[in-house]
């Protein structure tokens, strides 16, 4: 059916004195009022909303009402909007605009939408509820990581708070990651193949990471080795846990593939801690705090495996943190101990060393095994006058037998990573030699490969220093690390000391043919070689087979306080297993 001419001229008239009457209305209210058309763009804004909000007709009038937004929220917000209007008639919520020196207004609006008799909506008018302006924080000076062009943990933290501030309106769920490499593995590769091959590794790390995102989600550079994760618009907790594992899978199948370095295929390790708002925390820094705890509790269960936070934890870093200061106290109030490992002879079960190790007596909890404060010493530096003390200790031991006419063996004394890299670690084994006036040769000093791998040149040098002195040396825990035989000529070393993992599938697995291997090798090179944690007399019977040199394990012994040690020495005894 047309529409006479007469009859759109009536429509016309009715719509103009329709918007006129509404200009008038608007003009007149006491209360805040855009106008916007069908787009969302703002055509109209009464002197009230200005007064209010102390904003300028130019800076809303033919702009998108979206434009208070910040960019990335825009469309996700946009379509919540349309679809509110479209259920309900009407959407209410906040919107948020930097004003400049840094101040944030905030207006709390009501759209609705006005629906002639056709049923198309003609404009919408939205009333303003309230507003307020707030000091904003400054805006970051390095928003950006120079590396990988990722965001700053500044500006990670910036949008975290505006998903959680978006988070709390929906009542939705956000998802905070914590991803560290392995330091170790980056050390390594940085001494290996140099800081440009370790740069580039970095940036396809970032790529890869940001590859496993949604577009409405991010990745950030937090530290050198560590970035961080944002999973935004997480329906509600089971959601949340959910696509939280998707991308914790997606990750580690990511980081998996080699990496191409100088030609060869470099693989790196990782792990994750995983937090999610409301649960496991309120704002940015204790959601980030909270998925370094669950980071941690991961990596200690291995790598390329990831954890979500749980209170748990929180009481665990607790103990953890009452374990360190009691840890401190211990030194001071003399209750670390050592106990003395046998060594023995293969062929005969003579004992010609012992391996010194550390305990705890605590005067709660009884003797305290290394396995639960070494770690904690390692993490905070307390490793340094620990190690110190062992090896005072032990020097001091073998000096004692000589006083008691007890014919003195070899001790080995553990150092640790830490404590190799002490400058003056020559000049302390030379004083305490000094000391007791004892032979150095008494005195074997065992160092893991990991210790030095880090700085092959420097660990060189060192090595020297201390084996002019007379000291023995041993490569510990030989076979987990990353050395090789053309390194390890490079090492003063005497000894070489197979890692009990090996030891232990002897009977049953290929471990035989690596032990065979490795003792071929130090052979080779002169080497006498230690199997550390034998138990049984099969084990026994294939390291006689395979000609291995000397034994440590508790199928000769377990380690002892330094008066049965004495005794046994004393008395000449024969450990044959």
């Amino acid at each position: 059916m047309k529409v006479s001419q007469k009859q759109a001229g009536v429509a016309h008239k009715a719509k103009e004195q329709s918007l006129r009457m509404i200009k008038t209305l608007l003009e007149n209210s006491h209360e805040g009022i855009l106008i916007l058309d069908a787009r969302g763009t703002v055509h109209q804004a009464n002197q009230a909303f200005m007064n209010m909000t102390g904003m300028k007709k130019g800076s809303l009038v033919g702009r998108h009402i979206l434009r208070l937004m910040p960019e990335e929220f825009r469309e996700r917000l946009l379509e919540e909007i349309r679809e509110e209007l479209w259920q309900s008639g009407f959407w209410q919520g906040s919107l948020s605009q930097s004003l400049g020196d840094d101040k944030q207004l905030t207006v709390d609006l009501k759209v609705s939408a006005v629906l002639p008799p056709d049923g198309k909506v003609s404009y919408y008018i939205a009333q303003l509820r309230g507003s307020s302006v707030v000091s904003s924080p400054p805006p970051p000076k390095d928003n950006r990581d120079d590396l990988t062009g990722l965001p700053s943990r500044i500006l990670f933290e910036d949008r975290l708070q505006q998903a959680i501030s978006l988070a709390v309106r929906h009542k939705n769920c956000v998802g905070a990651m914590f991803l560290g490499l392995d330091t170790e593995r980056i050390k390594l590769i940085r001494n290996s193949l140099g800081q440009t091959a370790t740069d580039e590794l970095i940036r396809e790390v970032a790529v890869r990471l940001d590859d496993c995102l949604r577009t409405t989600d991010s990745v950030a550079r937090i530290a050198e080795d560590s970035f961080a994760l944002l999973l935004t618009d997480l329906n509600g907790h089971k959601d949340a846990v959910r696509n939280s594992s998707v991308v914790a899978r997606k990750v580690y199948e990511s980081l998996v593939k080699p990496v191409i370095l100088n030609g060869q295929p470099v693989e790196v390790n990782a792990a994750m801690g995983i937090t999610l708002f409301p649960q496991d925390g309120s704002t940015p820094r204790e959601l980030l705090m909270n998925a370094e705890t669950a980071l941690n509790h991961a990596r200690h269960r291995g790598w390329n495996n990831y954890q979500f936070f749980s209170s748990e934890m929180t009481e665990a870093a607790r103990e953890r943190f009452e374990l360190e200061t009691h840890l401190r106290q211990a030194i001071e109030k003399n209750e670390l101990v050592l106990y003395y490992q046998p060594q023995v002879d293969l062929h005969d079960g003579t004992i010609i060393g012992a391996e010194a190790l550390i305990r705890w007596k605590h005067p709660e909890r009884g003797l305290i095994s290394p396995a639960q404060f070494i770690p904690v010493a390692e993490e905070t530096g307390l490793i340094v006058p620990i190690g110190e003390w062992v090896m005072r200790t032990a020097i001091r031991q073998i000096a004692i037998w000589k006083e008691l006419g007890v014919t003195p063996v070899r001790v080995g004394i553990n150092l640790s990573a830490l404590q190799f890299k002490r400058q003056n670690l020559a000049a302390l084994v030379e004083e305490l030699l000094n000391e007791h006036d004892i032979d150095p040769s008494l005195v074997d000093l065992e160092i893991t490969e990991s210790a030095i791998m880090d700085d092959v040149g420097r660990a060189i040098e060192m090595l020297k220093r201390i084996s002019a002195l007379g000291v023995k040396l041993s490569i510990d825990d030989f076979g987990t690390g990353y050395s090789s035989l053309s390194q390890l000529r490079q090492f003063p070393f005497q000894t070489l000391k197979i890692d009990r993992s090996f030891v232990t599938d002897l009977e049953s697995s290929g471990d035989k043919a690596i032990v065979s291997a490795i003792i071929a090798m130090a052979h080779s090179l002169e080497q006498t070689v230690i199997v550390e944690g034998l138990e049984t007399s099969a084990q026994l019977t294939i390291m006689k087979e395979l000609n291995c040199n000397e034994m440590q394990g508790f199928l000769f012994s377990k380690p002892l306080p330094a008066e049965e040690f004495t005794a046994l020495l004393r008395e000449g005894r024969r450990l044959e297993g």
